[in-house]
């Protein structure tokens, strides 16, 4: 008989162990920008007061920074970000600036934690947002931008955006510029178009580490190919400490990585233990959904809907004895709860469990029609059967 694990979660075995990529004796943390990069996403307008909300709800689980928004956005996002520091929260405060001196002395005002220089470094936003500067240029505004941060007493992320299409060795340049100077306290690598490949992260961010062994890197991914929370686990392996995430993975286009997605990869995958309280990702989920007007799919992993619902015969059979059998970790671990749906694909085992779960009778002989009456319903309106719905076809069939 094979028991259990007692962690709740079940990884497959050919999965690396945490000492090939130092997972044993590293700390990575998770700055969550849900606020930030989270409401980009077209058509999302989150006002002062669901942005507290998020930014508790955030803090209360273990986030360990949140990046509150962007400084010279509005008045109203500059007030919400003032109250977020009034809070005194344990989650490390930071903000998104442009490469102006203006938005830094904003964020100072602010009296925020550190600030996010957004500064591009690939040669096709250069050319259509900063005038196709030099590289000389550029390399003089960065160390320029990030020694005027750190005289202003703030921590300094410099954020050199589209950088998986930069000239690589460009990128090298800057960084050990970077590096030597001191000015800055962590480099964000940003995967802007989601166009990179896992292997292609992971390069980039090895050739970084070579390059600027004292400088700490953080790793942000869109997911315009679903390769976000992949590509983000590609460069923690290769040595970033840091996460940049969003909460449902939302965000500009098709959104970022997803911090319960990323959490879990690292908890259950991976092994490694984040501190965050895990059974707070469906609630947080929900209310970020309220919050920001975007639904969560119901197949989304982790934190949907039918992230722990199973309909099929021989798969509930199957998670009635052992739920491991169709599950990597209990759905507790998350906030969620198991379901079993009546429908099309559902056995006489199913029918079994939802009698008994409703408190209904009905006998053996009788429950092979009344399948094949739930498969009947269940086609005819294209979806499961609800529990009204059975307890009516069970009343018809007594």
């Amino acid at each position: 008989m094979i028991n259990p694990p007692e962690n709740g979660m079940w990884p497959s075995p050919f999965n690396p162990s945490l000492s090939s990529w130092g997972g044993d004796t590293r700390e990575i943390r998770i700055a969550d920008c849900t606020l930030r990069d989270g409401e980009q996403q077209a058509g999302v307008v989150m006002d002062c007061e669901a942005k507290i909300a998020i930014a508790k709800a955030l803090d209360a689980m273990g986030i360990y920074e949140i990046e509150a928004g962007t400084v010279a956005s509005s008045k109203e996002d500059r007030a919400a970000i003032a109250e977020m520091v009034s809070l005194g929260l344990t989650a490390k405060l930071s903000v998104l600036c442009r490469g102006l001196t203006k938005d830094i002395d904003l964020a100072a005002e602010l009296g925020v934690w550190g600030v996010r220089l957004s500064f591009p470094i690939s040669e096709i936003e250069r050319a259509h947002k900063l005038k196709g500067i030099t590289n000389e240029d550029y390399l003089e505004k960065a160390l320029s931008l990030t020694r005027y941060a750190k005289e202003k007493g703030l921590a300094v992320i410099f954020s050199p955006y589209d950088t998986t299409r930069a000239d690589p060795d460009f990128l090298l340049v800057l960084v050990k510029a970077l590096d030597e100077a001191g000015t800055v306290d962590r480099l964000r690598i940003v995967d802007t178009t989601g166009c990179a490949l896992p292997e292609a992260i992971a390069d980039i961010t090895r050739r970084i580490k070579n390059a600027a062994p004292g400088l700490a890197l953080e790793i942000h991914c869109h997911n315009d190919f679903g390769l976000a929370c992949a590509n983000t686990l590609a460069a923690i392996r290769a040595g970033s400490d840091y996460v940049s995430s969003t909460i449902n993975g939302l965000g500009e286009r098709c959104g970022n990585a997803s911090t319960e997605e990323v959490a879990m990869a690292l908890e259950v995958l991976e092994g490694y233990r984040t501190g965050l309280k895990l059974d707070r990702f469906a609630d947080i989920s929900a209310l970020v959904s309220e919050l920001s007007g975007i639904p969560v799919p119901v197949n989304k992993a982790v934190v949907g809907a039918n992230a722990f619902r199973h309909e099929a015969g021989m798969v509930v059979a199957g998670v009635l004895k052992e739920p491991f059998t169709a599950e990597p970790y209990k759905p507790e671990t998350v906030g969620k709860s198991r379901e079993i749906l009546l429908g099309k694909k559902s056995g006489l085992i199913s029918i079994a469990y939802k009698l008994d779960l409703l408190g209904l009778t009905l006998p053996e002989e009788r429950r092979a029609a009344l399948l094949e009456k739930v498969k009947e319903v269940a086609a005819c309106q294209r979806h499961a059967v609800t529990d009204e719905e059975f307890i009516k076809l069970v009343t018809e069939a007594t």
